[in-house]
């Protein structure tokens, strides 16, 4: 069931020196504190998250490669008055899902964020690199969830955020691995929250379009900045909004911002791909 929000990029997010109790709450959840896992938590979508649960009185587990960085959110969610639990690893291997999954797994949220943005003509992407795109964004965070869903299971219940893209819905020039891990994280959060809402876990892909973070600078893509017109960005910020309505509605998959709600129909069609294509042009 989809569900679309629209931008509000003015909101900031606020913190109190004694939190009210976690509002991650789902089915059989009790009032106790609550105990949130944000991968790619070091900055943008998953710094947002991480800031929003502590301001919420949840306990944050941050997981990413870069430690400096974590420490620098895990000191603001104490700041929060929260805990905060650095873990450096590197989903986009076997062994690092698996030390997160052993350290991290009884949580009572999961937030699946981690994630790169890749666009390279076809042939030029190394091996090692196209496996590991597919391991971080897709087959990764299926084997994180299939470790971490039973024990909320047990628990009576929790709350599952895979963050998308805008891009399991269409077909993307020179970012063909991208939008295929995107597809499969999304058709995979819609069949488990199938499975485990009537056991007390709720499960929301949320897909957002063009987030200004440092993802596109990461991957060498400055030139979306000055491309892409501004009423086409969201906020990290707007996307955990989103998401926030879309668990208390209980919905599966939502598409945060009015432009993309708007869109979305037509996305695979010749025009909007010309569209596209010219927007994203590096010039």
């Amino acid at each position: 069931m989809y569900e679309s929000e629209s931008s509000n990029t003015g909101e900031a997010m606020a913190f109190t020196l004694n939190p009210p109790v976690c509002e991650a709450q789902s089915v059989g959840a009790s009032t106790a504190r609550r105990r949130v896992l944000v991968t790619g938590a070091s900055s943008g979508i998953g710094e947002a998250f991480a800031r929003h649960y502590a301001s919420q009185g949840c306990d944050v587990v941050l997981v990413a490669r870069n430690a400096e960085q974590l420490e620098r959110v895990a000191l603001d969610v104490r700041r929060a008055g929260s805990a905060a639990e650095v873990v450096v690893a590197d989903l986009s291997s076997r062994e690092g899902v698996e030390v997160v999954g052993a350290r991290c797994g009884d949580v009572d949220v999961l937030v699946a964020n981690a994630g790169v943005t890749h666009a390279a003509t076809i042939g030029t992407t190394d091996r090692d690199t196209l496996d590991e795109i597919a391991y971080l964004m897709s087959a990764g965070v299926v084997r994180l969830c299939e470790i971490i869903v039973p024990r909320m299971i047990a628990r009576g219940g929790g709350d599952v955020v895979i963050v998308s893209s805008i891009a399991a819905f269409t077909p993307m020039r020179k970012a063909g691995p991208y939008a295929a891990a995107k597809s499969h994280a999304t058709a995979y959060a819609e069949s488990l929250a199938m499975e485990v809402a009537e056991k007390g876990v709720r499960v929301l892909a949320v897909c957002p379009g063009y987030v200004r973070t440092e993802l596109h600078g990461r991957a060498g893509l400055e030139h979306l900045a000055r491309n892409v017109p501004g009423w086409m960005w969201l906020s990290a910020d707007d996307v955990v909004k989103a998401t926030t309505r879309g668990l208390q509605r209980r919905k599966t998959v939502v598409v945060p911002g009015a432009v993309y709600r708007i869109v979305l129909p037509f996305l695979t069609s010749s025009l909007a791909q010309s569209v596209w294509r010219r927007l994203t042009r590096r010039r």
